[in-house]
């Protein structure tokens, strides 16, 4: 592994910053040390968002807090600095954050754990993290030997899905080891991660490895639905309620769905009475934190990119079209940041395809579209 400093580009200065430091990061982060509140002020200043921005990526690390990777003046043609614009206050006012020195071409999401501590990343194109642990004031870039597929933070640990297997490191460090598990059933290995708290889930179509401290783990059979049928995605709801998506490609944007559930952690799971609708390549799956109901999925489709939206469990379904999506535009993003507060991207400015940041405060019920 290894790491170099990068410098950070940007204007910054401090009117706007103080709002920002007042709030606390998922997880119960603690309050930065007054160095680091310097130097986070000096990172995320009054510089207003270009107008021509284009959001392609975002992370909440609560429902008022959130930062979107993105973009101005992107076209297929020339290559585009990537940005960061942050919000305290839900999506209201939004400033620039200073990114890192990179295009948009190296990376495409976006992770936050704390007001401090982010991360960039291309999903399944490269090994390389750009992490800040001071609210962007400084980057460094590291390399994890094989495709990052994605990432989630657990509590204090962030978590990379590095070539099927599993690797960590402190939230503020830059220390990462594989997570290395082992039963008789063989390796840890898997495509699909997840978290709530300090649990994890970390699976593939045949078992999931969890943990509910970050030490000791343990395995548990997945059962899929059909022999076509292939892990899609996982989401909690806390850390004993937890949905698996399964998917069975029917041909280009048609995908046939099912939504097992388990009320104990992952040891055991049932199949939901109902199917969610069938059009669409699936692009992300949330649950509402807390007690088990409301399920998202976002799909791709050759029209609107759709939100299928469950408040029963997978009982019914009620679908949600995107106005301006058409033509199989990409998805992103699709998270809740609180019981009633979710988020997800469409577009990607990379390619010159404009971006939209949709937000919910009804669980899903209503959605509007933020322009940072």
């Amino acid at each position: 592994m290894k790491t170099h400093i990068i410098r950070a580009f940007g204007v910054a200065g401090l009117a706007g910053a103080l709002s920002l430091l007042c709030l606390t990061g998922a997880g119960g982060a603690a309050a930065a040390s007054p160095p680091a509140q310097a130097a986070h002020a000096a990172a995320v200043g009054s510089v207003k968002v270009p107008g021509d921005f284009q959001p392609g990526a975002a992370s909440f690390v609560s429902r008022f807090r959130g930062v979107v990777l993105g973009g101005s003046g992107c076209t297929t043609s020339r290559p585009c600095p990537a940005q960061l614009a942050v919000t305290a206050d839900g999506g209201a006012h939004w400033s620039l954050m200073r990114a890192p020195a990179v295009s948009l071409s190296q990376v495409s999401q976006v992770l936050f754990a704390s007001r401090a501590d982010g991360y960039l990343y291309d999903q399944h194109l490269s090994g390389h993290i750009w992490v800040t642990h001071n609210g962007g004031a400084t980057w460094r870039e590291i390399t994890l030997p094989g495709n990052i597929e994605t990432m989630a933070v657990s509590g204090r640990t962030v978590y990379a899905v590095v070539g099927g297997d599993l690797y960590r490191s402190p939230v503020g460090l830059n220390t990462w080891t594989r997570v290395n598990a082992r039963t008789p059933d063989g390796p840890m290995t898997g495509t699909v991660l997840a978290a709530a708290g300090n649990s994890v889930w970390f699976a593939s179509s045949t078992g999931v490895w969890t943990t509910a401290d970050g030490v000791h783990w343990a395995r548990y059979a997945l059962h899929s639905p059909g022999a076509a049928y292939g892990l899609s995605g996982i989401a909690a709801a806390s850390p004993r309620d937890v949905a698996f998506l399964w998917g069975a490609a029917q041909g280009m944007y048609h995908t046939v769905m099912r939504i097992q559930v388990s009320v104990n952690g992952g040891r055991t799971e049932r199949l939901t009475p109902g199917a969610p609708p069938s059009v669409g390549d699936i692009y992300g799956f949330a649950v509402a934190p807390g007690r088990f109901g409301v399920l998202l999925i976002a799909v791709v489709t050759p029209g609107q990119d759709l939100i299928y939206r469950s408040a029963n469990l997978g009982g019914t379904w009620t679908t949600f079209g995107t106005p301006g999506t058409e033509g199989g535009m990409p998805l992103s993003s699709l998270r809740f940041m609180s019981p009633t507060a979710a988020c997800y991207v469409v577009g990607n400015p990379a390619f010159g395809e404009a971006g939209q940041l949709m937000l919910t405060a009804n669980a899903g019920r209503t959605w509007h579209s933020v322009r940072p």
